[in-house]
C-alpha cells in the first residue's frame, strides 16, 4: 500500500530530535561550555546596550535632536544595512558549503525527497546559525532606543517580527547567489569569490576616499558631520527595505501603530516572495548544481603554486625548510576555503571602515580622555577578533589531520615540526591582519607615538600568546572523530581554548597597555606632565606582558608537542 509521506513534517521532526539530542548531550556533559557562552552573550549584550543607551541618550536630551528626526533613523537604518550585508555574506558562505559538502547533504539527496524540501532545511538551519550575531548586535540597540523615546510596550513586541521578517530578505540573497554561482561556474567559484571581494574591497575604498574628501572639504565640526552623515544617506533610500524597518520601528516608537504595522507588512511580503523564490529555484537548480559539483567541480584545476604562495614563501624564508612546507600546506588549505577566509575578511573590512571614519566623527569634538580610552577599546576589538580566529580556524587544526596523519608520518621530519608549523600559519596569519587594523585606528585618532608603539607590543603578545594556546591546547585535546572544523571549536576543547583564551587577552591588555592608558587620563585630567616614575610602571607592564606571552607559548606547545608523540595513529 502506498502511503504519501508528510515531508514538512518529517523535517520538523527531524529538527526536534536534533534539538533534544543537543540538549541531552548538554545537559549530559560538562556545564562550562553552556555557562561560558551564555555569559559571553550577556557580556556582549550589556556592552553594546550600555553603548547606544549613552549615545542616544546623549543625542536626545543633551544635543536635542528628537527620536524621531532624521538622523536617528540614518543611525537605525545604517545599522540594519550594515548586519543585512553581513548576513547576506555569511549565509552564502554557509550554504555553499553545507548545501554541496558533507555526508547528511549526501544521505538528504539520497533519499525520496524534493529538492526544495532539502534546501529549505539547510537553508534555515544556516539562517538560524548566521542570525546568532545580528540578535545580539540589533537587540540592544533597539531596545536602547525604545526606552529612550518612551515608547509604547508594543514597540518590544513588535521588535522580533521585525527583526525575523528582515532576516528573510538578506538571506534568500545570498541563497539565490549561492544556487547560481554552483551551477554556472562550478569550477571557478572560488575564483569569481575571490574577484568579487576585490572589487567590493574597491569600491568600499573608492566610498570611504570620498568620505574622507569630503570631511577635509568642510572647515566646521558641524559640516564635517554633516557631509559625513550625508554619504550614508544610501541606506534611507525607500527601495531598499532597511528604510521600510527604519521607518517602522521609528512609527512604532512615536505610537503610530498603523503604519508601524504597514512597513511590517511591506518587509514580510518582500522577504517571504525572496523566500519563495529561492526555494522555487532550488527545485531545478540544486541538484543540477551538488551533481556539477559531485562529478567536476575543481578536479580539472591544477592546484599548483600561485603567486600569493610564492609571497609567502619569500617572508618565511629565515624558517626551517620543512615548517615552511607545512605554513605553506595550511595556507593553501585556508585560502580555498571561502567560509573560512570570507568570515575573516568580513569582520576586518567592518572594523577597517569604523577605523576610518573615526577622525572626523570624534576627534574634533572630544577631548583627550575619551580619545585615549577609545584606541583602548578599538584595540580590544581587534584583539577579541583574533581571539575569535585562533578559536574557530587555528584550534580545531590538528584535530583536523586526524584520519590523514598518517600521510603527515611518511615525511622525514618530527611531529614536533607539526605544531611550530601550525604555531607559524597563526602567528604570521594573525599579524598581517591585526597589526595594520591597529596602526591605522591609532593614526586616524592621532595617537603618540609611544601609544602606537605600546598597542604594537599588545598585539604582538596577543597574536603569539593565542597561537600558542590553540596549537598546544589543540594538541592536548584532540577530537579525531569530528570532521567539521565548526563543532571541534565549540566542543570541550575549542570551549576550554576560548575562556582561557579570553583571561589571557584580558592580562595581557592590562600588563601591556593598561597602566599607560590609565596614567595618561590621570596626567590629562591633573595637568601634570609624565614623570620617570610614570614611565618605570609602563615598563613594568610591558615586561610582565612579555612574560605571559612566553608563557603562554611555551607552556602550551610543550605539553602538546609530549602529547603528539605520544599519539598513536
Amino acid at each position: 500500500m502506498n502511503t504519501t509521506v508528510d515531508q514538512a513534517q518529517l523535517f520538523r521532526r527531524l529538527r526536534w530530535h536534533l534539538l533534544v539530542n543537543t540538549i541531552t548531550e548538554l545537559r549530559g556533559g560538562s556545564m562550562v561550555r553552556p555557562l561560558t557562552i551564555v555569559l559571553s552573550s550577556l557580556l556582549v549584550w550589556a556592552f553594546v546596550f550600555a553603548v547606544s543607551y549613552s549615545g542616544l541618550r546623549f543625542m536626545i536630551e543633551e544635543a536635542k535632536i528628537p527620536p524621531d528626526e532624521g538622523i536617528v533613523g540614518l543611525i537605525i537604518g545604517l545599522m540594519f544595512f550594515t548586519l543585512g550585508v553581513a548576513l547576506t555574506f555569511s549565509t552564502g558562505l554557509i550554504l555553499n558549503g553545507s548545501l554541496f559538502s558533507g555526508p547528511e547533504t549526501a544521505f538528504l539527496l539520497a533519499q525520496p525527497l524534493t529538492a526544495d524540501r532539502v534546501f529549505a532545511y539547510k537553508f534555515q538551519t544556516a539562517v538560524a546559525f548566521s542570525s546568532w550575531a545580528f540578535l545580539l548586535l540589533g537587540g540592544p540597540v533597539l531596545i536602547a532606543y525604545g526606552i529612550v523615546a518612551s515608547a509604547p510596550w508594543w514597540f518590544y513586541a513588535m521588535m522580533p517580527f521585525y527583526f525575523l521578517g528582515f532576516l528573510l530578505v538578506p538571506s534568500s540573497i545570498g541563497g539565490v547567489v549561492a544556487l547560481l554561482l554552483v551551477n554556472f561556474i562550478p569550477n571557478q567559484r572560488r575564483t569569481f569569490l575571490a574577484v568579487l571581494v576585490l572589487f567590493g574591497l574597491a569600491l568600499g575604498a573608492w566610498w570611504i576616499w570620498g568620505l574622507i574628501t569630503e570631511g577635509r572639504r568642510a572647515g566646521q565640526p558641524e559640516e564635517a558631520a554633516a557631509a559625513i552623515l550625508n554619504r550614508f544617506s544610501f541606506a534611507r533610500s525607500l527601495w531598499l527595505p532597511t528604510a521600510w524597518v527604519t521607518k517602522g520601528l521609528q512609527s512604532a516608537g512615536r505610537g503610530h501603530l498603523g503604519d508601524a504595522l504597514f512597513q511590517l507588512t511591506l518587509v514580510w511580503s518582500n522577504g517571504l516572495m525572496l523566500y519563495l523564490l529561492v526555494t522555487w529555484m532550488s527545485t531545478f537548480l540544486y541538484r543540477r548544481g551538488y551533481n556539477r559539483c559531485a562529478t567536476g567541480g575543481d578536479l580539472r584545476r591544477k592546484h599548483g603554486g600561485v603567486w600569493i604562495d610564492n609571497i609567502l614563501l619569500a617572508c618565511l624564508c629565515f624558517v626551517h625548510p620543512s615548517t615552511r612546507q607545512l605554513i605553506l600546506k595550511d595556507f593553501r588549505t585556508f585560502r580555498r576555503d571561502p567560509q573560512q577566509w570570507g568570515q575573516v575578511l568580513l569582520f576586518t573590512i567592518l572594523l577597517l571602515a569604523y577605523f576610518t571614519n573615526l577622525k572626523r566623527l570624534f576627534i574634533r569634538g572630544l577631548e583627550w580622555p575619551f580619545q585615549n580610552w577609545l584606541s583602548f577599546l578599538n584595540l580590544l576589538a581587534v584583539s577579541l577578533l583574533l581571539c575569535t580566529y585562533t578559536g574557530r580556524f587555528i584550534y580545531p587544526l590538528l584535530s583536523l589531520e586526524g584520519r590523514k596523519f598518517w600521510i603527515l608520518g611518511l615525511l622525514p621530519l618530527e611531529r614536533d615540526r607539526i605544531l611550530w608549523g601550525k604555531f607559524g600559519f597563526s602567528t604570521v596569519g594573525g599579524l598581517l591582519v591585526a597589526v595594520p587594523m591597529v596602526l591605522w585606528s591609532d593614526v586616524m585618532l592621532a595617537m603618540p607615538w609611544e601609544a602606537i608603539v605600546l598597542h604594537a607590543l599588545a598585539v604582538f603578545a596577543m597574536t603569539t600568546g593565542l597561537s600558542g594556546l590553540s596549537v598546544g591546547l589543540g594538541a592536548c585535546m584532540p577530537n579525531f572523530k569530528e570532521t567539521d572544523p565548526s563543532k571541534i571549536a565549540v566542543g570541550f576543547g575549542g570551549t576550554v581554548n576560548l575562556v582561557i583564551g579570553l583571561f589571557y587577552l584580558i592580562l595581557v591588555l592590562l600588563f601591556v597597555v593598561g597602566p599607560y592608558h590609565g596614567m595618561m587620563t590621570l596626567v590629562a585630567t591633573s595637568d601634570q606632565s609624565p614623570t620617570p616614575f610614570f614611565w618605570l610602571i609602563v615598563a613594568l607592564g610591558v615586561a610582565l606582558g612579555l612574560l605571559t606571552a612566553i608563557i603562554a607559548v611555551v607552556w602550551p606547545l610543550r605539553d602538546g608537542i609530549r602529547s603528539l608523540r605520544r599519539m598513536e595513529f
